[in-house]
């Protein structure tokens, strides 16, 4: 029997992260083949899994979708990575590992630009027309389990996995407070609200650094430094690597994460495993994988904002409520 992982569309981010994890999980004596998007870089593989790339155009994943069909015999086994099962039915068994929420719900593309919103739409038909009744789903959590019974009708097998980047404890602490959010430009990835959420923190004066990883060739990463030209304490370092980013861990004072939804979230494992606090949306995916330090409402600043506060020990003290007679006291008060 032969491995065929099948994944011409994963090429960065958490998808390449889990699609490599995964590989080096295949055993030395099992037949792997790799199918693969020409941009991934894998880097140094086991010898005994079998790399075959394809261009990333729509010429390049049909010949993909051909090439799996014809390789694939009754006795092998998919392993589809990239949250599409085949487009042309094969002799093998098929296995669907789906982590995209965008494709297995029918979520607001606002944001997105306009080629992505297309691709997204003609990856949610596909995933719907080509899902084959026997073929087994495999999620990470079991939020994302809920959503593929809601929305596409089905039961889903509940099998988290990663492989941490970051050493049990770090090194040395952090000099001052510096929160990371390590995640891509994407729109449910929050940027926007985060940092207006900074903008709060400054104006009251608390003084915390954010380090983003955003694409620098992005309008998001322009919006970020104009940010930071303005006197805002925010650093974006771009698209790192994974000696990169065990450094980032290393040297940050907590993990703030706002994205609006995930499947999984593996910066919260890495940020657990590197022993830093948590300060998450409240939602179900956060603690589908930890217990978060502090947890906040992701589409209010103002809840971000002071749930930073509640981790640095400098909230504010709510208001306490006038007797009657004191507000009308200060009502008919004369102000200067």
């Amino acid at each position: 029997m032969t491995l065929i992982v099948h994944a011409p569309n994963v090429h960065g981010g958490g998808g390449k992260a889990l699609l490599l994890a995964a590989l080096r999980g295949v055993a030395v004596a099992q037949q792997c083949t790799l199918l693969a998007d020409a941009r991934l870089r894998p880097g140094p593989l086991p010898g005994h899994i079998v790399v075959v790339t394809f261009p990333p155009t729509l010429s390049g994943r049909f010949a993909a979708e051909r090439h799996l069909r014809s390789i694939a015999r009754p006795s092998d086994f998919v392993l589809c990575m990239g949250n599409l099962p085949p487009l042309l039915r094969c002799a093998a068994r098929v296995s669907l590992f789906l982590q995209n929420r965008y494709l297995c719900e029918d979520l607001p593309l606002t944001g997105f630009p306009l080629m992505a919103r297309w691709r997204l739409r003609v990856e949610r038909w596909w995933l719907r027309r080509r899902l084959a009744t026997d073929m087994p789903v495999l999620v990470q959590t079991a939020s994302m389990r809920n959503a593929v019974r809601q929305s596409l009708g089905r039961d889903a097998l509940v099998a988290p996995f990663a492989e941490l980047l970051v050493p049990v404890e770090r090194p040395s602490a952090a000099a001052g407070f510096r929160f990371l959010y390590p995640a891509s430009g994407e729109p449910h990835k929050n940027h926007p609200t985060l940092l207006a959420a900074w903008r709060l923190l400054a104006q009251a004066g608390v003084e915390a650094e954010l380090h983003l990883t955003v694409d620098h060739n992005s309008h998001l990463a322009e919006d970020i430094a104009r940010a930071r030209a303005n006197g805002l304490p925010v650093v974006n370092h771009g698209r790192v690597d994974a000696t990169s980013m065990v450094h980032l861990y290393q040297t940050s004072t907590a993990l703030i994460f706002p994205s609006l939804r995930e499947s999984f979230g593996l910066p919260l494992l890495e940020a657990q495993a590197a022993s830093l606090p948590i300060v998450a949306a409240e939602r179900d995916y956060v603690r589908d994988v930890v217990e978060p330090a502090e947890t906040f409402d992701p589409e209010s600043p103002l809840s971000i904002a002071r749930a930073v506060r509640r981790l640095l020990g400098t909230a504010e003290r709510p208001v306490p409520p006038m007797t009657p007679a004191e507000f009308i006291a200060t009502a008919v008060t004369p102000r200067a």
